[in-house]
């Protein structure tokens, strides 16, 4: 017959020699763990260093495909905050987010009282101010991005007004709806030929085309008449964009955002309702669950540490372990500290998601403890201290070593995931765990020496004072009669040695299932009963897995409280026909060969390709706005004189400046290298997301010129897909497999002996 216990008695051998120097000298074995713990603590006092803000990078994958987009895109296409403000072509969400309001009663907002409440509503935003490092007060238009008056904004106040009222030629980014109102609120009446109180936004949207791309994303829930104009609308978007390109003007953004939450959290209107989304959104919001879970720290240690000491007391004055159970708790909380301690002081980030750790460690340190008291209430107690330590060690510890083993295996297999927040939980957990293991054999051995060398001097559990020896002696286990046990205890302890009393002196719980639940277990019905309800357990196990939603939304990463959740919801529900753009772009055209054709002919079939699909509607192409100046004009363009014409004639014009963006001539300057074309996307939600961006990347791997795609959800989903990639069932088996091989070595011939001699059940598995 084959043995596996080779492993396991060298282990055994080893652990009982250990304690044998733990019981002789147990003084430096509880004091080092101390001095180093509180060493290590020192860490503790930079965790407000190194926290990292919640940021979406922190989970997305380090290697993933949309990261290297982003950054080809930025690199080729990249916009500073001084440029003016261009939505179609802003690829950077960072310092940017917006307000959406709506009425209270659902209703349509187009008129002049939710307009008027939604224009104050902007108006105190505007003015909301912070103090720089001078002390001197910044707001809105003190730290915005401008944006150039789009043709739309000219031609309604033109209409409105005289025909040569002169508009200004940028403005802070926002909604031009709102914009307008005010500017109808404060200019002088002789212009209008009726009241404020008799006009209604009908008469703006009457002026603005549905089709028109400047105004159209900027309203939700948009119902059209006969003739395709806007009739009505449920919700208005107020968006905003800071300055951040210096580490002074990010750092008075994230003040201004924090300042705009805290406003807009105590903001009430009769009129409407507004909900937001800024940049520090899923940071602040994270923060705040940060905060939770440290205040909940010290309730968890204390119901632990009562919990355990319930489970460690029976009785009986001298049995009982309540010192235990607390060294136990302390030694859980000692590995806590002195992990996350210790990789702060290396240098290591930490994150919101890091500060679950103790929680999981916690537990993993406490079940220890009963393994270990367990395997003490086994031993004779006819039998010296030291001998009983030494099976208790032989005996427990290899267990201990072998569930540290796996929860090691199971945290360092997170360690090589691509999400860097699960890599710095991971992290956090595996140091965690090996501080646990190692205090568990010094610290916590140490306490355990105290308590019995405690127990057979016959002292009180709780004072420590001398009990008398019929009390300390006497107690309710021991006036249980045998026959009070059950016969088939009777039985077996006829079989146990005479000086071999501990049985009956262990724990209620370890007496239930050594007898009653054993008992019921022999009982070949309830072996039928029990079998057929794991199957069924089993069965719905399987069929939920296949329930289970995978990936990350920036929606599950939010406290379920925050105002951040019904922010996302509203933006889905209202604005997802008319979202964000897709960026598209061409690039290395100077060295690809394309044989005779032009390159603008090509190009344009390039970009047929992204507007005729389920997810995009039209482009904004600085091409097909360059051919059409250039026909108006009279020009004719060669192969020769192509960008000499777009360089020198058409984007010289200042109503053409935007394309500037789009348009990368290489180093000569002779010939086009890279286009990007911004297109609209349509109908994109959390449930098509991942089908939208595959699709996209099809379009640009067949494509015969060198091409990119991106949008702002790439990262979003890419997490999704690489959670189905990485969490099929063949590396779920794997991985279960490289700990199953650590542990079934040690494991099965402890089965066996425990089958044969019907050991004291364990508290732990």
């Amino acid at each position: 017959m084959v043995r596996f216990d080779c492993v396991e008695k060298r282990f055994a051998k080893l652990f009982g020699n250990y304690s044998t120097i733990v019981v002789r000298y147990p003084l430096p074995f509880f004091i080092l763990p101390i001095l180093l713990s509180c060493g290590l603590g020192i860490g503790l006092t930079r965790h407000k260093q190194a926290f990292m803000k919640d940021e979406l990078e922190l989970y997305t994958p380090t290697d993933a495909q949309a990261r290297r987009e982003l950054k080809q895109l930025d690199t080729l296409f990249h916009i500073n905050d001084s440029d003016p403000f261009y939505a179609t072509r802003r690829y950077d969400i960072r310092r940017s987010g917006y307000i959406i309001v709506t009425q209270r009663d659902d209703e349509d907002i187009l008129n002049p009282l939710v307009m008027h409440a939604a224009m104050q509503l902007w108006s105190v935003v505007q003015a909301l101010t912070v103090e720089d490092q001078e002390d001197r007060h910044i707001n809105y238009p003190s730290i915005c991005v401008k944006f150039p008056i789009p043709p739309e904004f000219s031609k309604v106040l033109h209409s409105l007004f005289s025909p040569n009222i002169t508009t200004p030629d940028e403005i802070c980014v926002s909604n031009p709806l709102v914009e307008m109102f005010k500017l109808l609120l404060v200019s002088d009446r002789s212009f209008l030929n009726r009241s404020i109180d008799e006009m209604t936004l009908g008469q703006i949207s009457d002026a603005v085309q549905f089709d028109s791309g400047g105004m159209r994303h900027l309203l939700g829930g948009i119902t059209l008449d006969s003739e395709k104009r806007i009739a009505g609308a449920k919700a208005i978007m107020l968006p905003y964009a800071l300055r951040h390109s210096s580490q002074v003007e990010d750092w008075l953004a994230e003040k201004w955002e924090l300042r705009l939450a805290d406003f807009l959290l105590q903001y009430d209107s009769p009129v409407i309702r507004a909900s937001w989304w800024t940049y520090e959104t899923l940071a602040a919001e994270s923060a705040r669950d940060r905060n939770t879970l440290i205040r909940m720290l010290i309730p968890c240690f204390c119901a632990v540490s009562i919990y355990t000491v319930i489970c460690c007391c029976v009785l009986s004055w001298r049995r009982s372990r309540p010192w235990l159970a607390i060294g136990g708790v302390i030694s859980a909380a000692m590995a806590c500290e002195s992990a996350v301690g210790l990789l702060l002081l290396l240098g290591y980030g930490m994150t919101s998601v890091a500060y679950s750790m103790p929680f999981i460690v916690f537990s993993v340190g406490v079940d220890n403890v009963f393994i270990l008291l367990s395997a003490w209430r086994a031993t004779p107690t006819n039998e010296s201290m030291e001998r009983r330590m030494h099976e208790t060690f032989a005996d427990a510890a290899v267990s201990i070593t072998v569930t540290s083993l796996t929860d090691l295996i199971s945290f360092a297999v997170g360690c090589a995931t691509p999400f860097p927040s699960v890599q710095m939980f991971c992290m956090y957990a595996v140091v965690a765990v090996i501080f646990t293991y190692i205090y568990q054999l010094t610290f916590f051995a140490a306490v355990m020496v105290y308590t019995c060398r405690r127990e057979i001097n016959n002292r009180n559990c709780v004072t420590f004072t001398k009990l008398e020896k019929d009390k300390g002696r006497h107690s309710f286990e021991d006036s249980l009669q045998p026959e009070e046990l059950g016969g088939n205890s009777w039985t077996l302890e006829k079989k146990v040695s005479v000086g071999d009393r501990s049985f009956e002196k262990n724990h209620v719980l370890a007496r239930f299932f050594r007898t009653t639940y054993a008992d019921v277990l022999l009982n070949p019905l309830f072996r039928i009963i029990i079998l057929a309800l794991f199957a069924a357990y089993l069965g719905i196990s399987i069929w939920g897995c296949t329930k289970v939603k995978l990936g990350l939304e920036p929606n599950d990463l939010l406290p379920d409280n925050s105002y951040g959740k019904r922010s996302l919801q509203m933006a889905e529900k209202y604005f997802s026909d008319y979202g964000s753009y897709l960026h598209v772009w061409m690039y290395n055209l100077s060295t690809t060969d394309i044989g005779n054709r032009r390159i603008w002919s090509v190009l344009e079939k390039e970009i047929e390709l992204y507007e005729h699909t389920e997810f995009t509607g039209s482009s904004d192409s600085w091409l097909r706005t360059f051919l059409s100046f250039v026909k108006q004009s009279g020009l004719l363009i060669t192969t020769d004189n192509f960008v000499y014409i777009l360089k020198n004639v058409f984007l010289s014009q200042p109503q053409f400046s935007k394309y500037a963006r789009d348009v990368v001539l290489d180093t000569s300057g002779t010939l086009l290298d890279a286009s990007r074309i911004p297109v609209q996307l349509r109908h994109v939600g959390s449930t098509n997301q991942s089908r939208a961006m595959h699709l996209f990347r099809r379009l640009a791997e067949t494509s015969e010129l060198p091409t990119g795609v991106y949008a702002d959800f790439f990262q979003v989903c890419i997490s999704s897909i690489l959670c189905r990639s990485k969490c099929t069932p063949e590396r779920i088996a794997v991985r279960g497999a490289v700990q199953r091989s650590s542990a079934r070595n040690t494991i099965f011939h402890r089965l066996c002996r425990g089958c044969s001699h019907r050991c004291l059940p364990h508290s732990h598995s």
